[in-house]
């Protein structure tokens, strides 16, 4: 907006209203002292205003009219225009309004006058701006090439006196041979000349080797020093910057000194001094602009490698700062072209023949090519169809080999200065691998053939479109009104050029034409009303379908590779229509390597920490160190919501601070092994980061991880990684006793699973005998195997059902005599456990606690016995290792290792919170580690051991004593799953997770929307470090699916899990006076916990609340118990599974469901159906 609009806009908004009322337009500028007007008076205003009325009711008074009806109504309320007056034509209104007008041209020629200064000044500015800019340019330029030509020259001096002293050497070596070999003889003149002659031409064939050389490579050794002098004069500047930073930037404090010095007599200034705004943001801004535009003029000297180079950083526009995305831009399709006389010769005489037409000016030039507008011949010898020839650079093979070596040595160098680094080799090693292949157009041309091929399962005819379902949630949910289009679903379809083999060799290749403007050219992208937010979901969308569901991926995603027109093929004007160029840079990745790549998109979609965790050990990639919370919130980030370039900026600047300071924290350069880092790695990064460069230059809001969730779930689907019917066991005829029973559970859980209340189920209903009474299955697997019915055989994680096989382990081991119920456990088995009559002196101050409160609770600790563990008494039910991970958790010895003193990490022992024998508190997860490390300190004891594992001692005691039944079923109570499939743990509640992790992501942004505490996030706060914990999948994780969790880790079969009910009470497994002892064992009402218990009970008493524990097991009633009698033995599990023995009758029902936050009204349906089918 000029100032001549500006002026007129403000006139306008501070002139009368444009309402419809002249009264209330002109009521402002009435003075409120002036007289009402007289009846004459009022008679004149009323004509007037019937005279607008005339013209309609809805017309808007014009700028004059109302001008003389202010001026009317303000003269005759004044006294100073009579009625006389305006019926004789109004004069003074007519002087009045050519004073206005002439007043208003005079400022309108000042407006002129001051635009047309302000005009010349600006381009007076520009034109110093330019002039310093490029004069420094070409300063910076001039210094790298006279540095490049100087070492160059430095060189091939030193090079030369090497050459001569050489050959004078050797001359003078051979001169002396020769006169020890033929004393008496001489030389003639003739030979001595001849000689001399060839000793000239050898010095001079090796004073021409450097330039042959050169000219064979382009200036390879001057294009060496140059790339070095370069990034020394980029570096040197930045550091520059820095200090410039350090030293001129003015502080606040300065500046409002300065203000109030130069302000004292009252007027406060804007504006201030040249010089005296020197601010971080200008000196940088400074430097980009001269470094952006000497980076270009020099890559486009160079060409090469380092082109690519600039079309990435470029691309990066979320990123890179704005001058070099304005410069760089331009080297992703407008470098220096190869003149055609060069072009000519590489065109095959095939192609020539049938080329009607081809434009020597090329439509666009890259690192490796230039492309050719060309017709071919129909069938008469006229100009034909429309196509694409595109022709390699005669030097681009020469400077792309020669690139790669120096990157190569660089990162060889980095390597070998900071080992933590290494890893940068690896990756530049699988670039130049993949890059070389862009030198021979028959690979570009195969790839593009396999990328139509995989884009008909994704388009399985040319009408199919699919649609930008993502942009429009985003846009909705941003109410951005400049995105209406978003608002509803987009069609899109994509397009990959279709090569004509016949016609292409290692140099050209041809392709049919695509129509297409680039997806950065903005202006025509509006012109077409085509919506950015679908185009980049579009774009997201095909990228993830080649990366995660095919076995090819364009690894170069810049804008320059990519066009879009308005469009599809249903219908040409609705949607829009992708075309993907440039597969010479396509990567073709291992099975194996591509459903890494989709676990770790869709872990980051659904915070999943085993999966993600899953997939850095698919890919190989491995960890300094593990932390669940830290590697999702990396990868979150990394996978981040597009947003617009500044605030993606300040996001990276974040993140970058807090990882600087974690590394510092934690004295490491970077998070992985570099000697482990796979090469595959580099081109998830790259298209990924590519793609978010191209969304910050749109400036959108976008999910980009709802536009991959979809095609990675579809990956992980469609593998072998979840699909393991092939392992599965074959399954024996089911042969049921009670079929009515039978019957009456099939239908009640297949109208649950109708109900969606069952994800996938397995009821087992054993008799006194054993013999199968009922045995249902509904539902499938679960999670991402939920494609796979459930089976008998399927294998269900118990959760706490596995505390009933540990508890009846201790047992046994009592039986045989290695441990007492009512020993301080500390005494013999786990001396470690509490080590020393008195607590350390430094212990208080380490867990911030009393001398006082230590000393009670160290005690306390030395009175814990087996019985404390098995009735959960021990006082520290709550308590987990300060430091539990992943990787900890899967070994049930180092996690029970925690729980005893360590002397070399005193703040991280653990002290139990109540007097042991006082308080009955559900041990969730610390019952099975305490219960293990002490019989693990008992076995080794008694066989004079230095130590043994908890499923050794398993082995060893309990397994033999099961029957070959329990062990063929599905029975796995130390983990793993042997030949069975796992079902997965199905959850659609992981909001404790999912909040936990975004509170931590937010306070690494410093967000201020921060969720307000409340009692749930206090509870959540201790398990900050151990988020993985709050969610139920972990336990689908390949570690933790063959991990020793004694407390909650066991996987089972309904049919295993009861079959071991069968043969305790059968007492297979414990004699009857041990298995009398825990019947009779006076049970315990639990005083915290219940909620992680599961179902405890059969039956509708409401006032039944509490759970009733008794050596290791869960005490259970039901209706037709007595008061105070439970019926029951076993234990159920979080989600409502659940394994038990009725006493009475002898029936051992099992009944294990897959999904963790199922409803308990699931299983106490099932188990009302059989308590009142048998009337227990």
């Amino acid at each position: 907006m000029g100032l001549r609009s500006r002026f007129r806009s403000r006139n306008k908004s501070g002139g009368a209203s444009t309402s419809g009322d002249i009264s209330t337009a002109s009521s402002d500028s009435a003075s409120p002292t002036h007289s009402p007007p007289s009846p004459s008076q009022a008679k004149l205003i009323a004509k007037f205003m019937e005279q607008h009325q005339k013209q309609g009711a809805n017309k808007m008074p014009s700028k004059q009219q109302l001008r003389a009806y202010s001026f009317l109504k303000r003269t005759m309320s004044s006294g100073g225009f009579s009625a006389a007056d305006a019926a004789n034509g109004g004069d003074g209104l007519q002087q009045q309004e050519q004073q206005q007008q002439q007043q208003q041209q005079q400022q309108e020629r000042m407006m002129e006058v001051l635009e047309a200064n302000v005009q010349r000044l600006t381009e007076k500015c520009e034109a110093l701006e330019s002039q310093n800019i490029l004069v420094a340019v070409q300063q910076l330029d001039f210094l790298a090439r006279s540095i490049a030509w100087a070492l160059t020259i430095a060189v091939l001096y030193l090079y030369w006196r090497c050459i001569g002293w050489g050959l004078e050497h050797y001359l003078h070596l051979s001169e002396q041979i020769q006169e020890q070999l033929l004393p008496a003889q001489q030389l003639d003149d003739r030979q001595a000349k001849l000689g001399n002659l060839l000793f000239g031409a050898v010095q001079m064939l090796f004073l021409a080797i450097p330039y042959l050389y050169n000219k064979r490579t382009h200036g390879s050794m001057k294009r060496r020093f140059e790339v070095f002098s370069i990034a020394f004069i980029i570096i040197g500047r930045i550091k520059l910057c820095r200090w410039r930073e350090a030293v001129f930037v003015q502080h606040e404090g300065s500046n409002d000194n300065h203000n109030n010095n130069n302000n004292s007599n009252g007027h406060f200034s804007t504006i201030p001094r040249y010089g005296e705004s020197c601010t971080e943001n200008g000196i940088w801004e400074a430097n980009y602009e001269i470094s952006a535009r000497f980076l270009y003029l020099s890559i486009l000297r160079l060409r090469g490698l380092w082109t690519k180079t600039a079309q990435y950083l470029s691309s990066r526009a979320d990123f890179v700062p704005v001058s070099y995305i304005r410069e760089l831009s331009k080297l992703q399709d407008q470098t220096q072209s190869t003149p055609w006389s060069q072009v000519q010769p590489l065109l095959p005489a095939n192609l020539l023949e049938r080329l009607a037409h081809i434009e020597e000016t090329p439509i666009a030039s890259a690192s490796i090519g230039q492309v050719h507008i060309a017709y071919l011949k129909d069938s008469n010898g006229n100009r034909g169809e429309k196509v694409v020839v595109k022709v390699q650079h005669p030097h681009a093979r020469t400077l792309m080999t020669d690139d790669f070596w120096s990157l190569n040595v660089l990162c060889r160098i980095i390597g070998w200065m900071e080992p933590d680094y290494a890893f940068m080799e690896i990756l530049m090693r699988e670039w130049a691998t993949e890059a070389r292949k862009e030198l021979d157009f028959n690979f570009e041309a195969e790839n593009m053939f396999e990328a139509n091929s995989e884009l008909r399962s994704l388009f399985p005819t040319s009408t199919d479109v699919i649609y930008t379902a993502a942009a429009a949630a985003a846009a909705s949910n941003n109410n951005n009104d400049n995105d209406k289009s978003n608002q509803k679903l987009t069609p899109f379809q994509v397009v990959v050029p279709t090569p004509m083999k016949d016609l292409c060799n290692r140099d050209v290749l041809v392709m049919d034409f695509c129509e297409g403007c680039r997806v950065d050219d903005f202006h025509q992208i509006d012109e077409w009303g085509l919506s950015r937010s679908a185009i980049m979901d579009g774009i997201s969308q095909a990228f993830a379908h080649f990366m995660y569901c095919c076995t090819i991926f364009n690894g170069d995603p810049h804008p320059g590779n990519i066009l879009v027109r308005p469009g599809t093929q249903q219908n040409d004007k609705e949607g829009f229509t992708l075309i993907l160029l440039d597969w010479g840079l396509a990567k073709r990745l291992p099975t194996q390597k591509r459903i890494a790549f989709c676990q770790m998109v869709y872990a980051a979609a659904t915070f999943d920490y085993g999966l993600l965790l899953d997939s850095y050990t698919t890919v190989g990639l491995k960890m300094k160190r593990e932390d669940a919370g830290q590697s999702m919130e990396d990868m979150r980030f990394f996978l981040r919501d597009m947003a617009p370039r500044e605030e993606t900026r300040k996001r990276i600047k974040k993140k970058m601070k807090a990882d600087k300071q974690r590394f510092k924290d934690n004295n490491e350069k970077v998070p992985m092994e570099s000697k482990a880092y796979p090469g595959e790695f580099f081109f998830f990064i790259r298209v990924n980061e590519l793609l978010h460069g191209l969304g910050g230059k749109y400036s959108i809001n976008l999910g980009y991880l709802d536009a991959l969730k979809p095609y990675a779930e579809r990956g992980l689907r469609a593998s072998s990684f979840y699909d393991l019917t092939a392992l599965a066991p074959p399954s024996k005829p089911l042969k049921v006793a009670n079929m009515h029973l039978q019957t009456k559970l099939e239908n009640l859980l297949a109208k649950m699973s109708s109900e969606q209340s069952v994800v996938g189920g397995q009821v087992c209903v054993l008799d006194k005998g054993g013999s199968t009474e009922a045995s249902v299955v509904e539902g499938n697997l679960g999670g991402l195997r939920s494609h796979i019915p459930m089976t008998r055989n399927s294998v269900v994680l118990g959760y706490s059902c596995t505390k009933a096989i540990t508890a009846t382990l201790a047992h046994l081991m009592v039986q045989e005599g290695f441990l007492e119920y009512d020993e301080p456990i500390c005494k013999q088995v786990w001396p470690d456990f509490c080590p020393t009559a008195d607590p350390p002196k430094n212990l208080a101050t380490e867990l911030g606690l009393s001398e006082d409160e230590v000393q009670k609770r160290w005690q306390w600790k030395r009175q814990i016995t087996l019985r404390h563990l098995l009735d959960h008494t021990s006082g520290l039910w709550s308590l987990l290792p300060a430091k539990l991970t992943i990787k900890k958790m899967v070994s049930c010895e180092d996690t029970f290792a925690s729980y005893a003193f360590n002397p070399d990490k005193p703040q991280e022992t653990l002290l139990p919170t109540s007097e042991p024998g006082e308080k009955c508190q559900y041990h969730y997860l610390s019952f099975g580690w305490l219960v293990a490390g002490t019989l693990c300190g008992a076995y080794a004891l008694k066989k004079n051991q230095d130590s043994v594992t908890f499923q050794e001692i398993y082995q060893d005691l309990l397994e033999p004593k099961l029957s070959q039944r329990t062990r063929d079923a599905g029975f796995y109570p130390m983990g793993g799953h042997g030949n069975h499939i796992p079902a997965q743990t199905a959850t659609s509640d992981f909001r404790a997770s999912t909040m936990m992790q975004r509170r931590r992501e937010a306070e690494i942004m410093n967000s201020d929307n921060k969720s307000e505490q409340n009692p749930m996030m206090k509870v959540l706060e201790d398990f900050k470090g151990k988020e993985f914990l709050l969610d139920p999948r972990i336990w689908n994780s390949q570690d933790v699916l063959k991990a020793n969790v004694p407390a909650a880790g066991g996987r089972f079969s309904a049919e295993g899990l009861a079959s071991f009910f069968h043969d305790l009470s059968h007492g297979n497994i414990l004699k009857s006076d041990v298995l009398s002892s825990v019947l009779s064992n006076v049970s315990k009402p639990t005083t915290a916990g219940n909620e992680l218990q599961g179902v405890t009970r059969i039956a509708n008493d409401i006032s039944a609340t509490n759970t009733h524990l008794s050596f290791g097991y869960q005490r259970i009633r039901t209706d037709r118990d007595p008061v105070d009698k439970f019926s029951c033995l076993g234990h159920a599990g979080v989600g409502g599974s659940i394994g038990f023995w009725h006493i009475k009758t002898g029936l051992c029902v099992s009944i294990m469901l897959n999904k963790s936050d199922g409803d308990l009204e699931v299983t106490k349906q099932i188990l009302t159906l059989v308590a009142d089918h048998y009337r227990i």
